[in-house]
Formats: structure tokens, C-alpha cells, sequence
């Protein structure tokens, strides 16, 4: 039965059974495979599985209190639940990827003979190529399961692979956003168990949040994803746990006294007497990012998903500067093709009416209700790399952008536009190095002032606006730039949670660290067996790491490198995601980020307006965050928020 379902893509986590210091699969002991093995090669589709050679490997029956799913010895489509095999991919995204299966004279997918001492398996092969898709490409196949609330028995799965890596999804009824909860099984080319505990998967993280029920599974599928991977997939023997079958947490930390590291500084090391610093903590201090709309990968201004309305709100509740992440390039309508070209004299051109409508609204509304604007240059698609980086056309491409935003203000009286250059180059990957972006950068700084030299610049470190790259920095010759720093430590605490990172399965860490509230069970903050050995560590380590004076700390180093060379630096982000942690916590960081940027006279801006990282929810600021992080002395009541002008392009 072929189905054909779309789903988006997911960042998903590696999330497996009990944890384990000496394990870093996810799975149980491989049995080796021979010559004579049908040993699926990386990134080939061509090894088909053979059932002639006399197999060395044999995985044994699945038995027990359990249930099998299906072993596909009756070589038909039908698992042992009387539903059925289906594949599904991506084409209806615009992806190009493909999958195949052995199917019957119906066109119904079928088991394939398999060289382990079983007649047949689930044998997949499958290409996968983005195409026009926006997100990784995938490919999925799967059986159906019968809702039943005697399914709430079962707490784990377990199954046989040989292949590539793949995600395996239990899919529940209650969830109606694909959202789904899913573990990722890491690739291997020899007969391996893949023993997953129900108590270890983790939504995606883009959906709705919702409890795993075991009795409301509705289906088991797999997914493989990644660009232009060919591989395949063989699994076996499928088998639904009994929870008496399911192992146990260990014991396998010791509770610890929080270790506060000495954080010690004159004055001299931290004063700034460049009368940028004043300008910056006048403008530049509690600041809020408006995020998740424009800099995204599709993000092209069509309409106004947030405008006047949410300016005011923020000023109201005492926030006095605005980040606008907006990616420039999008409104350069021939951008690939100057890029490409090697005529000198092509001239890069521009959207203005979509670029200049969303501008100058915000550069208007900024101004009526007393807020600063920064407009701030942030690549989602990651087009700006370690080998665009290295291209002269792209270098320069990105320097007439930024000359035609800064020739548009130019005349702009107003000292509180401020231009960030370009936010966390190479933001994917962070290959980028720090003396690419500074040739870039420079070529950047030098085209703007062509035509503004009033305009206050920011400029951020390659690596995420690195702190270390920052201290090893000579400035620009340009006095009239704020250096910026970003942070989010400890990365464990403010990611908790976060599907896109290694750290999607951690939940409930403290903040601060508290020994009252910590476990002897690292399980307990959600690692398992297949959690990466740095975020293990993370987890382990939080006793030391999970202060204020800790993330002071790592901070000072870029204020003393500012007060050595007497410029001023900020942080326009930080913030901790709100899917894996208390908002008892989340304040407690708030409010610890707060008196460092006070303590050094260091201005902040929020990473986040709504969403995972919000200060704003329902019309309001939430509860506590106000006070947390200064914008106001009490809990005000926000004024009715005004109603929306007709925003206008300037010419």
C-alpha cells in the first residue's frame, strides 16, 4: 500500500536508553558481519542484500512479554497488527528525493531477502536530493498501528538495522502537527540492535508540546534525511517492549556543592572613556530582537507580521532599543547573477519598494514612540560561508547592499539607527574565519562610509560573534563602531530542549545550580546512552558552570579587551528557550544577565520577542521578565497598543 504523506523537515536529537559513560551508540553490542555479509556500503544504493551466501550473522527472534510488529518472514506487505507497510517522500516540498522497495505486481511495497539468518526484512534503498526545498530532504516508510489503550503497556522498541543513519518516529494520535516523537539512530554497516526506551524520545520542537502516550501510537515509521545522500536501510524483526522489559536509569553522578568561580576586576580594567560608550548604553541597552520573521530563509517582506503596534507595546513597557534581524540580500533581485558575473561594470539591483516599505516603517515607528533601531543584517541561509568567503563578487555584493541601505539613511538625522553588519557570520556551520570576516567586514565598512559617515556600525566576531576571536582583535581603524559579543552560557540551561542543537532531549536543569535540586541520575535531566559525550559532560559538569559568576566570567574577558582599547562592546544576544525549563529559572538568568550588563556597564539586547525565547506573550510582557531584565521598576499594566499607520517608503 503506497501512501504518500508530507512532512516538514525537523532537527532532530540523539535520544536512545538508560545512560551510560562507555556508550556512545545507541544501541546494544553489534554482532560482526563477514565478507559473505550483505554489508551495506556509505553512500552506494547499488548493494542489494543477497540471500545466496550462507550467512555468519544471525540476529536472534524477538520474544518476550512484548509484542512483535513484524518479523516479514510471510514476505507480504501486512504486519503482525493487520495494518500495513507504506513509503512516503518528499516531492510535494519540491525535493527530488526517491525512495524504492521491493513491491509486488500491485505496486505495493514488499520485505526483501535479508542475509541474516532470516528470509526477508524491510529492505529500503533511497536517494535524497533538496531540489527546490528549503529544508533537508527526507524520505519515510512505515506501518500503521491501531489505536488501543492496552498499547499503553509498551515503553520501548526495539529493532535489527544494518545501513544508514535514520530517525525512527513513534507517531501518536494526539499529536496533530507531525511534530511527532522520534530518537535518531546513528549509521551502521553491521547487523546492530537499536533498543530505544518510550521515556527517551523528544518531539521535533516546532509544534505543539505533548506528553508521549503510548496508547494513543498510531504508527511506527523511519525517516532518513540529509542532502544528496544515496544509501540504504535494511531493519529487521521489530518488537514493542513490555514496560517490564525496559531498562532502568542508573545512578551515575555524585551531587556536588556549586562550585562559584572568584570573579575579580579594578575599575580601570572595565572603563570605557570612548564616548561611543555613553552613546551605546544610552541607545543600545534593553533591547528586545524582533525575531522569527524577516531574517529567516524565506523571510522576504510580503506583509506585516509585526509593526507599530509591537514597537509601542515594548516602549511601553520600558524597552528602549529595537533589533530588526532582516536579511538585506533577499530584496537584491539580481543578487546570484551579480554574483556570478564577470563584467565589472554590472550593477547590483534592488526591490526598494518591499525593502524600503518595511525600513522606513520601522525606522518611523522607532522614532514616534522614543526607541532606538537597529538594522541588522541576518543571513538564515547561511549564504555567506566559508567558500562565499572567499568569493570577491559575493564580498562585494554584500558591500552594495549595505551601501545602498546606508546611502538611504544617509541624511537621516537621527543618531539611534545603528548598522550591524552582519549577524554571526557563517551562522550553520561557523568555518568562517575570523580573517575572512575581517576582510569582508572591512569591505563592508569602507562601502558604507562612501555615502554615511555618521551612522554608528556594529561589528561582531566570526564563530557566532565569538568572545575569544573578539579578545585576539586589533579594532578597526573606524572610530565610530560598537563591538558586540553574543552569549547564551550555560548553552546546557538556555538550550535546553532545543531540537536544532545536541542538547534537544536535556530538560529540567536549574538555574542557578542547585545541589537541593539536582540527581544522581543524569537520565533524570534527560541523557541517555546516545547523548554526546560534550553534553554529558555539560550535564555533569553544571555544578561549576551553572552561576552568574560563571557566565561573568567568560563575559569579562570582552569587556577588558573593550576598556584596553577603549571602545565599547554589548551583547545584543542572549536568552534561554522555554520548552525544558522552569520560569522560576529562566527569570533567575534573566535577572543574573542583567547585573552583569549593569556590574560592567555592558548594554543587552534580548534574543526574542515571541516564540521559545519571548519576553512578550497574549499582548503582555510575561510575567516577571519586566523586572528581570530593567525595563521596568514594577508590573505595570502595557497601554492599549495603538492601532497600525499605513507604513510608507520613504523616497
Amino acid at each position: 500500500m503506497n501512501f504518500k504523506f508530507v512532512f516538514p523537515a525537523v532537527a532532530s536529537i540523539l535520544l536512545f536508553s538508560a545512560c551510560s559513560d562507555d556508550s556512545s551508540t545507541v544501541t546494544a553490542e553489534p554482532i560482526p558481519a563477514s565478507s559473505s555479509d550483505a554489508v551495506l556500503e556509505e553512500s552506494s544504493s547499488d548493494a542489494q542484500p543477497s540471500s545466496d551466501a550462507q550467512p555468519s550473522t544471525v540476529i536472534p527472534a524477538a520474544t518476550g512479554p512484548g509484542v512483535v510488529v513484524d518479523d516479514f518472514e510471510d514476505g507480504n506487505n501486512e504486519n503482525f497488527l493487520g495494518n500495513f507497510w507504506y513509503t512516503y517522500d518528499d516531492a510535494s516540498n519540491g525535493a527530488k528525493s526517491t525512495i524504492t522497495t521491493p513491491v509486488d505486481e500491485e505496486g505495493y511495497i514488499l520485505p526483501g531477502p535479508a542475509n541474516n539468518g532470516t528470509s526477508y526484512a524491510m529492505v529500503v534503498h533511497y536517494t535524497l536530493d533538496k531540489g527546490d526545498y528549503e529544508y533537508d530532504p527526507y524520505v519515510g516508510w512505515g506501518t500503521e498501528v491501531t489505536v488501543d489503550s492496552t498499547n499503553a503497556r509498551f515503553g520501548g522498541i526495539s529493532y535489527w538495522y544494518i545501513g544508514g543513519a535514520h530517525e525512527v518516529h513513534i507517531e501518536t494520535s494526539d499529536v496533530k502537527d507531525y511534530d511527532v516523537h522520534l530518537a535518531k539512530v546513528k549509521a551502521s554497516r553491521v547487523w546492530t540492535q537499536a533498543v530505544i526506551r518510550f521515556k527517551d524520545l523528544a518531539q521535533g520542537g516546532w509544534g505543539e508540546e505533548v506528553e508521549f502516550n503510548a496508547a494513543n501510537i498510531r504508527a511506527i515509521s523511519f525517516q532518513a534525511k540529509g542532502d544528496g545522500i544515496v544509501d540504504s536501510v535494511i531493519i529487521d524483526n521489530i518488537y514493542l517492549q513490555d514496560t517490564s522489559e525496559v531498562e532502568k536509569d542508573k545512578a551515575d553522578m555524585t551531587l556536588q556543592p556549586a562550585e562559584i568561580p572568584e570573579v575579580a576586576y579594578t575599575p580601570e580594567e572595565v572603563t570605557v572613556t570612548n564616548p561611543l560608550q555613553e552613546k551605546a548604553m544610552k541607545y543600545l541597552d534593553k533591547g528586545v530582537s524582533f525575531t522569527n520573521w524577516l531574517e529567516e530563509a524565506n523571510g522576504k517582506f510580503k506583509t506585516f507580521k509585526l509593526g507599530e503596534a509591537d514597537v509601542k507595546l515594548l516602549a511601553d513597557n520600558g524597552v528602549k532599543s529595537v533589533r530588526l534581524p532582516i536579511d538585506l540580500d533577499l530584496y537584491a533581485t539580481n543578487r546570484d547573477a551579480f554574483v556570478d558575473s564577470t563584467d565589472t561594470t554590472s550593477v547590483l539591483e534592488f526591490d526598494d519598494v518591499a525593502l524600503f516599505t518595511v525600513l522606513d516603517s520601522f525606522a518611523n515607528w522607532t522614532e514616534r514612540y522614543g526607541v532606538s533601531f537597529v538594522i541588522d543584517y541576518h543571513e538564515y541561509d547561511n549564504s555567506y560561508n566559508k567558500t562565499s568567503a572567499d568569493d570577491s563578487r559575493y564580498v562585494l555584493m554584500m558591500s552594495e547592499v549595505w551601501k545602498h541601505v546606508a546611502a538611504h539613511f544617509a541624511e537621516n538625522p537621527r543618531e539611534d539607527i545603528f548598522f550591524e553588519l552582519l549577524n554571526e557570520p557563517d551562522m550553520s556551520y561557523g568555518k568562517v574565519t575570523a580573517a575572512q570576516w575581517t576582510v569582508a567586514a572591512q569591505s563592508i565598512i569602507d562601502s558604507i562610509r562612501t555615502v554615511d559617515s555618521t551612522h554608528t556600525l556594529l561589528f561582531g566576531d566570526a564563530q557566532w560573534y565569538s568572545i575569544s576571536l573578539l579578545a585576539k582583535r586589533t579594532p578597526f581603524t573606524d572610530p565610530n563602531i560598537v563591538y558586540v559579543i553574543h552569549t547564551y552560557e550555560p548553552f546546557v540551561f538556555t538550550h535546553q530542549g532545543a531540537s536544532w542543537t545536541d542538547y534537544g532531549t536535556i530538560r529540567n536543569l536549574p538555574f542557578p545550580y542547585d545541589p537541593a535540586l539536582w540527581s544522581e541520575y543524569s537520565a533524570d535531566f534527560g541523557v541517555s546512552k546516545s547523548t554526546k559525550s560534550n553534553v554529558k559532560n555539560d550535564v555533569r559538569n553544571y555544578y561549576k558552570n551553572g552561576s552568574k559568576e560563571a557566565i561573568m566570567k567568560n563575559i569579562l574577558i570582552a569587556k577588558k579587551w573593550a576598556a584596553t582599547n577603549n571602545v565599547p562592546v554589548i551583547i545584543n544576544e542572549f536568552g534561554a528557550l522555554s520548552l525544558r525549563s522552569t520560569a522560576e529559572s529562566r527569570l533567575n538568568y534573566l535577572k543574573a544577565m542583567r547585573e552583569i550588563g549593569d556590574a560592567l556597564q555592558i548594554p543587552l539586547t534580548h534574543w526574542g520577542y515571541t516564540g521559545d525565547f519571548a519576553v512578550i506573550e497574549n499582548g503582555a510582557l510575561i510575567e516577571g521578565v519586566g523586572e528581570a531584565l530593567g525595563f521596568i521598576e514594577g508590573g505595570t499594566e502595557p497601554e492599549t497598543p495603538a492601532e497600525e499607520t499605513e507604513p510608507v517608503a520613504e523616497n
